[in-house]
């Protein structure tokens, strides 16, 4: 299904974030988070699916059954939530979503945002159908997430930290780094990487005072692994490496599952993550740009993402490139694309730009055209794909990369069924 019918997902705003909403809710559906298997808790900015991707074919190529919740979904909601390497069927999911909203309208009603409805609605689903293990995706935070009510999980993996969601985590590093801290666990083991100095102190601080044994996964596999550049990833780009090295430490560090160098090899390599610097191979859909021409799509929309798209592209210095672009206005897309237009090795001949439909919250036209010709970006606007795509072969792009926003990446989805 394209979205639940209940929770309202237009209320998000109207409710203070909460945990105790979900602990209450769940209270009265019999507690199904104590009813899981295994658990992994990832939060942080940057690369949580990524990292959950690795995980989840790892785990997956060593033969163990996965129940995986993540967010935002692409195209259909039943994407967020998969029960033992299936996605959730509309049946059982309606199911499910009905009996938590039946259990949250009992007086006093307990309301919940669309995330925490669907959160809790996912523990119901998990605890009923068997698997090894489950992969935990947070949703914007970590202390006042919704899917923080796991008490004992395996393992909480915090990866790259930045700015993200202020107007709820805080302005500062700092405060960000100590919502995100907040899935650290007493006596559990918890991976991070590399991070900022302020963002590390925060992560250490926290880990010292609930004795949980924190482990920098850089460090770890630096021990272990002499070449890593030896490593073959089914994910794209250079940076994946980092989330990579995040799932190899954890599933090395954890001694509930057996699991072999060579699996942990084989998972890494067949790992996949649409939107996330895909490569579109579909041979019918190439028919409609140039010869030859590679075409990618990736949901980047912050500066970190931003800095991504620019290490990615440096690759292609010698192509003529062409940006599908468009970034939701509460996003930082003048800088985005300062960042991925100023001081390349690489030549952008053309960024297109394409308005997000029935996207209210999608950057104008007039405050794109106003940016591009601040940066003297060469532009064209294009109504729609097939516009854009005509755009691309007046052009002979050799390489077009669809970029700025999930949103953008979900609508391409929606109008071509490529892998």
């Amino acid at each position: 299904m394209l979205l639940p019918s209940w929770p309202d997902p237009n209320n998000f705003h109207h409710i203070d974030l909460n945990i105790d909403r979900v602990k209450n809710l769940l209270s009265r559906l019999n507690n199904p988070h104590f009813n899981l298997p295994p658990t992994i808790h990832i939060a942080g900015t940057n690369g949580k699916g990524s990292t959950l991707a690795f995980l989840k074919s790892i785990f997956n190529k060593s033969g163990y059954k996965v129940h995986r919740y993540t967010s935002p979904h692409l195209v259909n909601f039943n994407e967020r939530i998969e029960i033992a390497d299936e996605i959730i069927s509309d049946y059982m999911l309606n199911e499910i979503l009905h009996e938590v909203e039946i259990a949250s309208k009992i007086f006093p009603e307990i309301p919940v945002t669309f995330f925490e409805g669907t959160t809790v609605a996912s523990f119901v689903a998990f605890s009923r159908i068997k698997a090894d293990i489950l992969l935990l995706e947070t949703g914007l935070g970590g202390e006042f997430d919704a899917t923080n009510v796991i008490d004992n999980p395996l393992c909480s993996i915090i990866t790259t930290i930045d700015f993200d969601h202020q107007q709820y985590l805080g302005d500062t590093l700092k405060k960000i780094a100590s919502a995100k801290a907040g899935i650290i666990k007493k006596n559990c083991l918890t991976i991070t990487t590399n991070q900022q100095p302020e963002v590390m102190e925060v992560i250490s601080n926290k880990a010292l005072q609930l004795n949980s044994n924190l482990v920098n996964c850089s460090d770890f596999i630096a021990d272990k692994i002499s070449n890593l550049s030896e490593i073959k990833l089914g994910l794209n780009g250079s940076y994946q490496l980092e989330n990579a090295v995040l799932a190899m430490s954890c599933v090395m560090l954890q001694n509930k599952f057996s699991i072999s160098y060579s699996q942990i090899l084989d998972g890494l390599k067949s790992a996949s993550w649409r939107g996330r610097l895909q490569k579109i191979n579909d041979e019918n859909f190439l028919k409609l740009l140039p010869k030859n021409c590679q075409f990618y799509l990736d949901g980047s929309h912050n500066m970190q993402g931003a800095k991504t798209v620019k290490q990615f592209l440096n690759k292609f210095s010698k192509q003529k490139i062409s940006i599908i672009f468009s970034m939701l206005n509460d996003k930082n897309y003048k800088d985005f694309l300062r960042e991925i237009s100023e001081n390349n090795n690489y030549q952008i001949d053309e960024i297109i730009f394409m308005l997000i439909p029935n996207q209210p919250r999608a950057i104008s036209i007039e405050e794109f055209c106003e940016i591009a010709n601040k940066l003297k970006i060469n532009y064209y606007i294009a109504s729609n794909f097939l516009q854009a795509f005509a755009r691309i072969n007046q052009l002979s792009s050799q390489l077009t990369l669809l970029t700025g926003s999930l949103y953008l990446v979900a609508e391409f989805l929606k109008n071509y069924d490529v892998d």
